[in-house]
C-alpha cells in the first residue's frame, strides 16, 4: 500500500505546508487489513511528530471508505474525534471491533470482551465457542509477547522510527457467519527475526531445502521464512509452550469450520486456503512490518 504523501510536510519555510499527497477520494473500497496498516502509519506520525497528521478533502472521500475508517476508529487514532467508550459498532449485517492499539497485555481484556460481543452478534443467545476464544487470545498473547521481546530489537535499525505498538481489529459478518481478525506490528519482521531463532532439526532441514540463492531480488526468501513460521511456529527459546501463535490460529480454522489465514511480513507472504494448503511468495518491497489476517467461518 502506498504511503499517504500528505504525511510529508515541507518545513523549510516558516509555515508548514504539504509538499504533496495521495488522493484518497479515488478509493472505492478499503479492507480491514489495509485500514489497520493506514491507521498505524498515522498513529506513528502523531506520536513521533507530536501533531495530528493531515488528511485532505474528506468531503470527497468515498462514503463506504469513510464509513469503514470511522467504524474502525481511524479518526480517533489520528486525533480528529473523541475516543468512544464502546469499541464495537454494528452496521447492517456486520459488526466491527475498532482498532485497539496495544503496547502490552493489559488491553487483552478489552479485546476479549469485544470478541465475545462479535460472537453474540453471529450467534444470538450463544457465546463464542471457547476453543476460538482461548486459542485466538493465546495467539494474540504470543503476538504481544513477540512485539515486546522480539519485534523491536535495539540492534536492528528500521527505515522509520517505531512506537512499539501492536494493532488489532476484528469484523463479524452475518452473511457468511465469519469472524475476521487483523493483527499488525511495525517491527523487525519474521524474515529478520526467524533466522535468529534456534531451530529444531526438522525446521532447519526445511529451510535448507527451500531457501533460494539466485539473488533475483532482496526479499526473495521472505515468503519461505513466513511459511516456516506458520508451519512450525517457534520462539527464541524453543520452549514447547511458546511460539505456537500462528500454528495454533491455523488449527482453530481446521477444528471449528472453514476459513483462511494470510501472513505478510516484510516482502514475504503465505496464505492458508480453505482446503488447508499453504501458498507463499515474495515481492521486492516491504509492507513495513508483519500483518496477520485470520478469518474463520463458523459452522
Amino acid at each position: 500500500m502506498q504511503r499517504n504523501k500528505a504525511l510529508f510536510v515541507d518545513r523549510t519555510r516558516g509555515t508548514p505546508r504539504i509538499a504533496g499527497y495521495s488522493d484518497f477520494s479515488k478509493l472505492t473500497y478499503i479492507s480491514t487489513a489495509a485500514a489497520v496498516v493506514l491507521s498505524a502509519e498515522y498513529e506513528r506520525w502523531r506520536e513521533v511528530c507530536s501533531e495530528v497528521p493531515p488528511t485532505v478533502e474528506l468531503d470527497k472521500w468515498n462514503a463506504n471508505v469513510f464509513r469503514k475508517l470511522y467504524q474502525l476508529g481511524f479518526f480517533e487514532i489520528v486525533g480528529f474525534t473523541p475516543q468512544r467508550d464502546d469499541v464495537v459498532i454494528e452496521s447492517g449485517t456486520t459488526r466491527t471491533m475498532q482498532i485497539v492499539s496495544m503496547k502490552n497485555a493489559d488491553d487483552l481484556a478489552k479485546v476479549d470482551t469485544s470478541l465475545q460481543k462479535l460472537g453474540e452478534f453471529l450467534n444470538p443467545g450463544r457465546s463464542l465457542p471457547d476453543e476460538i476464544v482461548i486459542d485466538l487470545l493465546t495467539g494474540l498473547s504470543e503476538a504481544i509477547s513477540n512485539v515486546t521481546n522480539h519485534a523491536y530489537p535495539d540492534d536492528i535499525t528500521t527505515d522509520y522510527p517505531h512506537i512499539g505498538s501492536l494493532w488489532v481489529a476484528a469484523t463479524a459478518d452475518r452473511e457468511n457467519n465469519s469472524l475476521t481478525i487483523v493483527v499488525y506490528d511495525q517491527g523487525a519482521t519474521i524474515p529478520i527475526t526467524y533466522p535468529r531463532i534456534g531451530r529444531l532439526e526438522k525446521v532447519t532441514r526445511y529451510l535448507v531445502r527451500t531457501l533460494k540463492n539466485d539473488g533475483s531480488f532482496d526479499f526473495e526468501n521472505d515468503g519461505t521464512f513466513v511459511r516456516a513460521a506458520m508451519k512450525y511456529g517457534g520462539s527464541r527459546t524453543d520452549e514447547k509452550h511458546r511460539g505456537k501463535g500462528l500454528p495454533q490460529m491455523m488449527d482453530v480454522i481446521k477444528r471449528v469450520g472453514s476459513g483462511t489465514m494470510t501472513v505478510y511480513s516484510r516482502g514475504g507472504w503465505c496464505r492458508r486456503s480453505k482446503n488447508g494448503r499453504l501458498k507463499s511468495g515474495a515481492v521486492p518491497y516491504s509492507i513495513g512490518g508483519t500483518l496477520i489476517e485470520w478469518s474463520v467461518e463458523l459452522s
